[in-house]
C-alpha cells in the first residue's frame, strides 16, 4: 500500500477551486492528453525511443510553473487531469460550475501519435471505464469512439485544467507560453 498526504497552510481567499466557471468563459489545458494511451503502448514494446523521452519529459514536469502563472490572473476554475482523464475532469468542473461546458475536439492538444496508437488498440482498461462514467453527461455527436476515448485518456501527471475569462485568453496564454508552457 501507498499513501501520500500533504499538509500545508493556504490563504482561503487563493483557493483554486474546481468550481466557478462561468458561461463564455475559455477552457485551457496545459499539457497534451495521450500518457495513458503512450505509456500502455510503451508497456507492450510500441513506442520509439524518441517518444518515449517526450512523454517521460512531460510527466516528470510539474503543474508548478501552471500553477504560479494562474496567480497572476482571475480563475475562475480550476483542477487537475489525471486518472479520470479529461472528460472526467471537465465534467466534475461542469457540475461544480453547475454549467454546461462545450469542447472542440480538434482544438484539444495531444501528444503525437496518440490518436495512432488509440486507433490500433492500445488503450488501457481505466480510459474505457472513464467513457463509461460519462458517457450519460456527454453530447458526443458524430465523435467516433477512438476519439471518445482519447478525451477520456487516464493520464499521469496531466496539466491542469483551467476555466478563465475569454477577455483575458490571450494575455495568459502568452504568460504560460513565456514560462515554457507551449502545449497551452
Amino acid at each position: 500500500k501507498y499513501r501520500m498526504v500533504v499538509t500545508g497552510k493556504i490563504n482561503p481567499q487563493k483557493i483554486l477551486r474546481n468550481g466557478g466557471a462561468k458561461p463564455g468563459d475559455a477552457i485551457v489545458l496545459t499539457k497534451p492528453i495521450g500518457t495513458g494511451i503512450i505509456t500502455t503502448a510503451l508497456k507492450r514494446g510500441l513506442v520509439s525511443d524518441e517518444l518515449r523521452k517526450t512523454v517521460t519529459k512531460q510527466m516528470a514536469e510539474l503543474n508548478k510553473k501552471a500553477a504560479e502563472v494562474n496567480a497572476k490572473f482571475d480563475i475562475h476554475a480550476c483542477t487537475d487531469i489525471t486518472v479520470f482523464g479529461l472528460l472526467g475532469h471537465l465534467r466534475e468542473l461542469s457540475k461544480a460550475s453547475k454549467h454546461d461546458v462545450e469542447i472542440e475536439f480538434d482544438k484539444v492538444p495531444f501528444i503525437e501519435e496518440a490518436l495512432n496508437l488509440a486507433t490500433a488498440g492500445v488503450i488501457p482498461g481505466g480510459t474505457y471505464n472513464n467513457l463509461d462514467f460519462v458517457k450519460e453527461d456527454v453530447n458526443f455527436g458524430n465523435l467516433p469512439r477512438v476519439k471518445q476515448l482519447l478525451l477520456c485518456d487516464a493520464q499521469t501527471s496531466g496539466g491542469l485544467l483551467t476555466a478563465i475569462d475569454k477577455s483575458d485568453i490571450e494575455k495568459y496564454l502568452a504568460e504560460l507560453h513565456k514560462a515554457g508552457i507551449t502545449a497551452a
